[in-house]
């Protein structure tokens, strides 16, 4: 089973994040979306239900998050809760992530705001728990000293991970230093370097994220046995001399097949403009169900099979039956021969899985090829 992930992504859109700087054609934001976009959609197109993401915006327009009513936390929302997250959110996400007209947004508030949301889905259970945020550290921080020690020991008592990536932040590992710094941003570096070093995160510049994100990446996977079992060299029940070997057989590559797309259904709105709720059920040899969807102009759809007999007095000359009214049967020319459980337990081969040497041939008469097949006989 794949390892339960819960990351949070807080992207700094205070109105410095519009500007360009060291050359770049693209603004501060853009240039630090691409890093994010990289990471959410590779998280997308794992399509496992166990890798969780959320979006906390820094430096908002406005202000929507729990802790809103107290003053340390304005200019912060929470644009995406943690959840899995496909298509249709992704969509959302684009339209939200947009530059605002404020640079007033605390970034040590929005890190206790991931930390509550982490803490709220993952509860004690077994979780990689991470924490990204993405600056230009231009705003003003909140660095009371009782507060960062607050929240590293929070960080490290829930074993999570900060990773603080900042647009043109002094990285020496990287060679990376910027000329005619602003004063409030060095501070603000000093600040989350203390905080990233007391909590063994990470802290560096944007522009080495960006260029790493053109190396290839490993996906680690957990080993699955394509057998398990006794690797038998004779026949033990006969032999006493037949050697019988507990082994465990794994494969040694796998075809990675590209991620399949999912079904999604335009929502049709009434004619007088008012809302309705995205759920029909659509009937095309087969009916097509759509769960309701309200946060976007796509829905999931679900898939259903019924089933018919003939009948001339139902409409249509068809009635529908239950799936639990169906019973086995072999086809016999026009006619369908019924066959019971019982039956059907005795013409079932008795079988059980084996990994046998039956034999050995000269190495010159092995292929190359015979090494590469993936078959179940090698």
């Amino acid at each position: 089973m794949a390892e339960k992930e819960a990351t949070v992504y807080i992207v700094d859109v205070g109105a410095s994040m519009g500007e360009k700087h060291n050359g770049r054609h693209d603004s501060n934001l853009d240039f630090a979306m691409t890093y994010v976009w990289d990471k959410i959609t590779s998280t997308v197109a794992l399509d496992r239900k166990t890798a969780l993401l959320g979006v906390i915006g820094l430096r908002t327009d406005e202000t929507a998050n729990e802790l809103e009513s107290e003053e340390s936390f304005e200019n912060i929302s929470v644009l995406q809760e943690i959840s899995n997250v496909l298509l249709p959110e992704l969509q959302l996400l684009r339209d939200r992530i947009v530059l605002s007209n404020v640079n007033s947004g605390d970034a040590i508030s929005a890190i206790v705001i991931a930390i509550q949301m982490i803490t709220k889905q993952c509860k004690k259970l077994k979780y990689k728990r991470k924490i990204i945020l993405v600056t230009d550290g231009r705003g003003a921080l909140d660095a009371d000293p009782d507060s960062i020690t607050e929240i590293t020991k929070k960080i490290t008592q829930d074993d999570m991970e900060l990773v603080i990536l900042g647009v043109d932040f002094d990285d020496p590992d990287f060679g990376f230093k910027e000329e005619d710094k602003d004063p409030q941003k060095a501070k603000n570096e000093e600040t989350f370097k203390a905080l990233t070093d007391s909590c063994d995160g990470i802290m560096g510049t944007m522009q080495a994220a960006v260029e790493e994100l053109g190396m290839p990446r490993l996906k680690s996977t957990r080993p699955v046995p394509s057998y398990k079992g006794l690797l038998t060299l004779g026949d033990p029940a006969t032999y006493d001399s037949a050697a019988c070997i507990d082994v465990e057989r794994y494969p040694r590559t796998m075809i990675r097949r590209p991620m399949s797309a999912s079904q999604f259904v335009q929502r049709l709105e009434p004619a007088d403009g008012s809302s309705i709720q995205s759920s029909a059920t659509v009937f095309n040899d087969g009916d097509i169900e759509m769960p309701d969807a309200n946060i976007s102009d796509l829905s999931n759809v679900r898939s259903s099979r019924p089933y018919y007999v003939p009948d001339q007095t139902a409409p249509g000359g068809k009635k529908e039956v239950s799936r639990d009214d169906l019973a086995k049967g072999y086809e016999y020319g026009r006619t369908a021969v019924h066959i019971s459980e019982t039956d059907e337990n005795v013409t079932k081969l008795e079988t059980q899985a084996a990994l046998e040497l039956i034999g050995f041939i000269p190495w010159a008469n092995v292929g190359e090829q015979s090494h590469l097949c993936n078959g179940r006989v090698g």
